[in-house]
């Protein structure tokens, strides 16, 4: 028998959900397969700077950021993303209250300052993300490719 649960299960039965996040589209602030995510039943709109977990139509649970508030839907992006997603309220099955960085270090979204500025930060500079993501994922690829590889000839 499986006794497992879908997330918006467990969240219209318990009210809170905690499990590893899947996924890279919320760098750098959460990583995939590294940090315990907890989120809640929301109570109410979401506001600006939220982190809804939806349900898109093809039923994959999603967690980005949203950026914009409507009367009657959101737009929300990845921190790590571009493109704009159009969410309404019956999509959203929680809200992300706080993690735990690399299982150790707790950040409660609603209380810690450090993350207020960075997600002001980030949703500001959605404009110029293009450019930024490019920067740090050439960064990335020459380190992987280039780099990584020099230094370990050298051992």
């Amino acid at each position: 028998m499986n006794d497992f649960k879908s997330i918006k299960e467990i969240l219209d039965t318990t009210g809170k959900y905690t499990g590893l996040t899947m996924g890279m589209s919320m760098l750098p602030l959460i990583h995939h397969q590294r940090d315990n995510i907890i989120v809640v039943k929301n109570k109410g709109r979401l506001k600006k700077y939220d982190i809804p977990v939806y349900v898109t139509k093809n039923g994959k649970y999603v967690m980005h950021r949203v950026v914009k508030v409507y009367d009657d839907h959101y737009i929300i992006v990845g921190d790590n993303l571009l493109e704009k997603e159009y969410v309404t309220d019956d999509m959203i099955c929680g809200v992300l209250i706080g993690f735990y960085k690399n299982g150790k270090r707790y950040i409660d979204l609603e209380k810690s300052k450090a993350y207020k500025v960075y997600s002001k930060i980030w949703v500001a500079l959605l404009p110029i993300r293009p450019v930024l993501l490019i920067f740090t994922r050439g960064m990335n690829y020459i380190r992987r490719h280039f780099l990584d590889k020099l230094f370990k000839r050298g051992e």
